[in-house]
């Protein structure tokens, strides 16, 4: 198992990643339904974790689930009014 360190806004954190688990941006886009351009954007900001190597960004699927379940709902998809 190879031993990645990943860097976030500038914070390393370290993490046991399987270079198999790894998906271009591209890739996420399709699993997730957003564009590539979008989540690029998230990469450079830092609220996506992905990396990137050479000239593609990769991230896993488990960092697009975790991304997609921190987002907040706004509008009449909030939870906090009634349907």
């Amino acid at each position: 198992m190879e031993r990645e360190v990943w860097s976030v806004k500038g914070k390393r954190m370290a993490e046991d990643i399987k270079v198999s688990e790894l998906i271009t941006l591209k890739e996420a886009a399709g699993y997730c339904g957003l564009s590539v351009d979008f989540l690029r954007r998230l990469a450079e900001g830092g609220r996506l974790k992905a990396r990137k190597l050479g000239n593609i960004w990769v991230t896993t699927k488990a960092d697009v689930s975790d991304y997609l379940a921190s987002r907040k709902k706004v509008g009449a998809y909030r939870e906090d009014i009634g349907s």
